[in-house]
């Protein structure tokens, strides 16, 4: 564990589940305090929503958005009272928001307030598209990009929204075409092919009525130069110009999720320990597939493993846990990485 270099990843809307509040209990202040300031930013009642909304609600890409972001942000909060610093970040769409905030390139009532306008806008967009999204799983994504350009060309728009992993595909569209994508992908040997519950076709051209509403928001908002490395889920590779990085925030919203691309390339800049702080375990086992030589796990196991290591130091019993920032032993060119604000 000593020397390992440490990625925060941020998982999406769809990590959301009725309940989740109860984890985060053991945030303590630092996650009340994000909860409060999420009611005051947004006007939601947070918390409630986070104890008693049921599946019918957390669909709504608002509430689901918002309660994601302010659950990650909640954990982050903790990580860091608790001495976690990343070496990089990435968030999975909605999640590359809760980076920008973790990197400090966005305040915490901006980042909130960008999370419920994208929620607002893509909840309208979703209501005049009527499209809908569908989970492949055991196929090669360019198999399932193929099933996509046949459905198309037969029975609308479909396309490949997430390039989870290597045997996990999302795509998104018309729903007469995304069930021709299911029942294709069913023939061709997928091991699961279904729809997905989430009422709209995100990360598609059916998104863009959803675009004037997050690029007038997006206008008014700074960002400031990350002061932790971001790799960008739409690219798979570092952002190098915050600037030119402001487009891509609102036109992810039309462009697929590139996640295996994003893991592999966190990897190679020397990532031993992905925290998946968010709420479920999505990214994290996406992550096992993508990046097998490294360590995953979810916020509240690495809360423990970060105990347990303490009391090991205290005892005498273990060296001291890895400084963030620090060059990682027996990979060149690592560079003192600034810590995260």
């Amino acid at each position: 564990m000593t020397g390992e270099r440490t990625a925060f990843v941020f998982p999406g809307q769809g990590s959301q589940f009725p309940g989740m509040g109860r984890d985060l209990r053991p945030f303590g202040p630092e996650g009340e305090e994000v909860v409060a300031r999420a009611e005051e930013v947004t006007e939601l009642p947070v918390a409630r929503l986070m104890a008693t909304a049921d599946a019918r609600q957390l669909a709504d890409p608002e509430v689901a958005q918002v309660l994601v972001f302010t659950w990650s942000a909640a954990a982050l909060a903790h990580l860091r009272a608790r001495g976690r610093h990343p070496a990089y970040v990435a968030g999975h769409s909605l999640g590359e928001f809760t980076a920008l905030y973790a990197a400090g390139s966005l305040g915490l009532d901006t980042a909130l307030g960008l999370v419920s306008c994208r929620g607002r806008a893509m909840r309208a967009a979703a209501r005049r598209s009527q499209g809908s999204m569908a989970a492949v799983v055991g196929l090669p994504v360019d198999l399932v990009r193929g099933l996509c350009r046949l459905a198309s060309d037969d029975t609308g728009l479909v396309m490949v929204a997430n390039a989870n992993s290597a045997r996990q595909t999302v795509v998104s569209g018309t729903t007469g075409a995304v069930r021709h994508v299911i029942e294709q992908a069913r023939e061709a040997g997928a091991l699961r092919a279904r729809e997905l519950p989430v009422g709209g076709a995100y990360h598609s051209p059916l998104m863009a009525w959803a675009l004037p509403a997050l690029a007038a928001k997006l206008a008014t908002v700074p960002l400031d130069t990350p002061g932790v490395p971001l790799v960008s889920s739409t690219t798979g590779l570092p952002v190098d110009d915050i600037d030119e990085y402001r487009d891509e925030l609102l036109w992810q919203m039309l462009r697929p999720v590139q996640w295996q691309r994003t893991v592999a390339t966190l990897r190679t800049l020397g990532v031993g320990l992905f925290i998946e702080a968010g709420p479920g375990r999505v990214l994290t086992g996406l992550g096992r597939e993508t990046a097998r030589g490294a360590r995953h796990l979810g916020v509240h196991d690495a809360l423990r493993e970060n105990a347990d290591v303490r009391a090991a130091v205290a005892h005498g019993s273990a060296p001291p846990p890895y400084t963030p920032g620090a060059p990682t032993p027996g990979v060149p060119g690592t560079a003192a990485v600034k810590e995260s604000p």
